[in-house]
């Protein structure tokens, strides 16, 4: 009897999912540890092979122009690599996923202040050019603006920023900021025009933003300190212990090992044009477009990126073929059968967390109701009372 009460219970649910997550959390360590050691190994036979591919393209007076200087330029390619490769642990890659999220933060924080400040000088431009003219005849057609289309107004009394009763006189706080009160009213006894609703709603999101960027993830990415901090705490959270929390872990060590091999990449390719084996330097942008699959490319031996890009020449069009070197996990997947090996073991771990994560969800969702009938109206009647 109490064991089949324990198996309606969320809480004794999710606590065993825990211990199944926790239990599961060395085994998946040492497969993506496996892995990446994999990677590590292939990783200066796979650049050198990309290397050779561009070689054998150039001719033999251009091949043998850069006999000068080709023991120096194998020394620095087998710098970049040995360099790269030591970056490529779980501890690294971790470090390298909570820099990227901090990165990605901070541009969204970035984009909506622009947003704001275009908003912003839009409204007080809009704001200088207006005059008020009430003997203007109505305009003919359809007129779009920002008022709520209702018959009564007063329906909506007390639901917009700064707007209030104009019955009920509420006591202003000196403790706000003055821009603040600016952007909340406009005149005593005035209604909010549209413009001041847009700007406050700005203010308030920002406001909101601001408050969600802890202090702990603001940091300068090149400070040694900032990054031994940031190791630490990454440290101390190693493994999750949910398998929402693992699948997570999972991406973020899928996404650090791609970004990783592209910043190599991009290293081998500004050696290459520097030594004059190829004479174009894509950039960042179109590798990483051509990484999430937003850019067609043309075939080309493993590791290697051959874009088609157009030319705006007067009066003529014409196109440019670049070929650089690009290494990503999935071709190095397919030209070694141990690393494939090793990845199918971790599509196995995905699926399996994959089917965990359904019953986390369906015990949380069980613990949420459990919890409102707890502690909402418990002795309250599913149906009402008949009269």
């Amino acid at each position: 009897m109490p064991e089949s009460r324990h198996a309606h219970d969320p809480d004794v649910q999710l606590g065993r999912l825990a211990e199944r997550c926790r239990a599961l959390a060395p085994h998946l360590y040492q497969d993506q540890a496996r892995y990446l050691d994999l990677i590590r190994r292939l990783l200066p036979s796979a650049v050198k092979s990309a290397i050779r591919s561009i070689l054998c393209t150039l001719s033999t007076s251009q091949r043998a122009a850069l006999a000068a200087g080709q023991s120096a330029l194998q020394a620095r390619i087998d710098a970049l690599v040995q360099r790269s490769s030591s970056m490529l642990t779980v501890e690294q890659l971790l470090v390298l996923s909570a820099r990227m999220d901090a990165e990605e933060h901070r541009a969204r924080v970035e984009q909506f202040q622009t947003l704001a400040s275009r908003a912003a000088g839009s409204v007080e431009t809009a704001s200088a050019n207006t005059e008020p003219s009430h003997t203007n005849a109505p305009a003919a057609g359809i007129e779009l603006g920002l008022e709520l289309p209702l018959e009564r107004p007063e329906l909506i009394d007390g639901l917009l920023p700064g707007a209030s009763s104009p019955d009920v006189e509420e006591p202003v706080d000196r403790s706000e900021p003055i821009e603040t009160q600016t952007l909340s009213t406009s005149e005593p006894g005035s209604e909010m025009s549209e413009l001041d609703i847009l700007r406050s709603l700005f203010v308030m999101a920002g406001e909101s933003l601001e408050q969600t960027d802890a202090p702990e993830q603001r940091f300068t990415i090149d400070s040694t300190d900032a990054t031994l901090q940031l190791s630490s705490r990454v440290n101390d959270q190693l493994m999750p212990s949910s398998a929402s929390g693992l699948l997570c872990w999972m991406d973020a060590m899928d996404r650090s090992l791609i970004r990783r091999l592209r910043n190599l990449s991009h290293a081998v390719n500004v050696e290459l044009m520097r030594a004059g084996v190829t004479r174009s330097l894509l950039p960042i942008q179109l590798l990483d477009a051509v990484i999430s699959g937003q850019l067609p490319t043309q075939s080309a031996p493993s590791n290697l990126l051959r874009l088609t890009l157009p030319l705006s020449m007067v009066g003529d069009e014409q196109v440019m073929e670049s070929v650089c070197v690009l290494v990503r996990p999935s071709e190095l997947e397919f030209d070694d059968h141990a690393l494939r090996r090793s990845r199918s073991a971790l599509r196995q771990r995905r699926r399996d967390l994959g089917t965990w994560l359904q019953k986390e969800r369906h015990w949380q969702h069980r613990a949420s109701v459990q919890e409102v009938q707890t502690h909402w109206w418990p002795n309250q009647p599913e149906t009402p009372p008949s009269r």
